[in-house]
């Protein structure tokens, strides 16, 4: 008998659902994309941990290649301010900065410049006036 369910004496009627087949095919179609998806995630990881994607074509090499170096100045005598002292330094591959503390509290920045031992500028560094 055709729709109907149940294997007793008693037949039961089943709703007919025009969109059945439907429901079945996009149910099949997100199975294999959830299948494929899993696919592409397990190769990416494996690529990842084996270090193979560090080496595509375009990839930008992790470190900066530097500039060709600065030129030998010779020996260059940096004045510094009365009774300052040099608290750390940073640089690039053009300038040299100094931070200094000057005569009291006051605190400075040096600006040196790499190519031939000239200083820059001198920044001061004064507190806020509205921080107490």
């Amino acid at each position: 008998m055709a729709g109907t369910i149940g294997q007793g004496g008693t037949p039961e009627k089943r709703p007919v659902v025009p969109y059945l087949g439907a429901v079945k095919v996009a149910a099949a179609v997100m199975a294999i994309m959830i299948v494929v998806g899993i696919g592409v995630l397990g190769v990416t990881v494996a690529k990842r941990v084996g270090g193979a994607g560090d080496k595509e074509a375009g990839a930008q090499p992790a470190v900066a290649v530097a500039a060709a170096p600065p030129r030998v100045f010779g020996e260059v005598a940096l004045q510094l301010p009365p009774r300052a002292r040099i608290l750390d330094m940073a640089m690039d591959q053009r300038r040299l900065v100094l931070h200094l503390q000057l005569a009291g509290r006051d605190k400075a920045l040096m600006v040196v410049d790499l190519e031939n031992g000239r200083r820059l500028g001198l920044i001061r560094l004064e507190p806020d006036p509205l921080q107490p």
